[in-house]
């Protein structure tokens, strides 16, 4: 069973009860010194040489050397950091309780430590295998406990009853967590779908449907666009706009249908032509308009003749394997010319090449 890797949230999660560890081992060899210290002479038996020996530096140096393994498998095995910091964090309360004087009662709260820890990876198993050995450590902490020493017993029955209130609590922050993640996922999800659609609503608002290349509205938007922008930063623009010859009567000698699937392999046509930089759109009914930006008129005047001839020698299998063609007025933008009066020029110009003859580009 492939497990996969921990996530960037799970490492580090895992870096920070690591710290929290570290912190631990400090504040405790920080307190430990600070009552060896303050009991110097008055107390041998917890401040003389063979005592910071036992009880400081044996234990302290063993504590060292679980975190220092923790931070070994933390870089080189990750997939096993979190099992590790769970095994470590029952070691290290074991460890600080045995080591601990019996003078100090609350000793046994230690080990809420790694049912806390265990809380923070919001898993049951975890959870719940805390909760087994804190049983196990209770029903330790009773039998150990003479029965006539009822302020001892109930002391430990206040312990058994924060055990229990806490393990509970657990489970419940547990499902809480999950709740909020499924929570936060479909939002996330909704979010997505939302956007999705958005961008879906976007394109169905910019596209023509059926011939998949932009529409009249936004051909105006990015025409208007260019020519603002190439006053301010000159380059060649030229506008090119495209009819099909007797379209009608392909519609009805045909069939609509027919014309459906000529308008998308004329379209076909001129993506395949034009350049990353160009534009293409339908204008309307049989009409297109193509804008070819930074390259010379005499570049963008071959591109236009290649549409014109791949269109004329497109044979379509619906028409009987007969082809049609194509009218091209063509306007070079000079640079002082408006958005209206440029499409104008271009649209006058594939009037001219409809009345002379079609099948042909005419400049003005």
């Amino acid at each position: 069973m492939h497990i996969p890797p921990p996530t960037p949230r799970q490492m580090y999660w895992n870096r920070v009860l690591l710290n929290t560890f570290w912190m631990v081992l400090f504040v405790y060899l920080a307190s430990q010194l600070f009552v060896a210290l303050s009991m110097w002479g008055h107390r041998p038996e917890l401040s003389g040489g063979q005592y910071f020996i036992n009880h400081i530096v044996i234990p302290d140096s063993i504590l060292l050397v679980l975190l220092l393994i923790l931070e070994v498998v933390h870089k080189w095995k990750p997939l096993m950091s979190e099992f590790s910091i769970i095994v470590t964090s029952h070691l290290y309360g074991i460890l600080i309780i045995m080591n601990l004087s019996t003078e100090f009662h609350v000793k046994p709260l230690i080990m809420l430590l790694p049912l806390l820890v265990s809380m923070i990876y919001l898993k049951d198993n975890y959870l719940k295998a805390s909760s087994v050995i804190c049983l196990i450590y209770i029903i330790m902490l009773f039998l150990n406990t003479a029965t006539y020493d009822y302020t001892l017993r109930i002391q430990n029955i206040i312990i058994t009853l924060i055990f229990a209130g806490t393990s509970l609590a657990g489970f419940g922050v547990i499902a809480r967590g999950r709740d909020l993640m499924q929570s936060l996922e479909n939002s996330v999800k909704s979010e997505q779908e939302l956007r999705i659609q958005n961008i879906i609503m976007d394109r169905l608002s910019k596209i023509d449907p059926l011939t998949d290349l932009y529409n009249h509205k936004t051909f105006h938007e990015y025409l208007g666009w260019l020519i603002e922008h190439q006053q301010s930063n000159p380059f060649p623009l030229q506008l090119a706009v495209l009819d099909i010859d007797n379209f009608k009567k392909v519609n009805d000698q045909y069939g609509h249908w027919v014309g459906d699937i000529v308008l998308k392999q004329v379209a076909a046509v001129m993506l395949q032509h034009i350049g990353s930089d160009d534009f293409a759109a339908r204008y309307g009914g049989e009409e297109f308009v193509i804008i070819l930006t930074a390259k010379p008129l005499e570049d963008s005047v071959r591109i236009m003749d290649k549409i014109l001839t791949g269109i004329a020698g497109l044979l379509i299998n619906e028409m009987e394997n007969r082809s049609v063609t194509v009218s091209i007025g063509m306007h070079d933008y000079n640079g002082t010319d408006s958005k209206s009066s440029t499409f104008q020029q271009a649209d006058d110009a594939l009037y001219e090449a409809k009345k002379t003859g079609k099948n042909k580009i005419v400049i003005f």
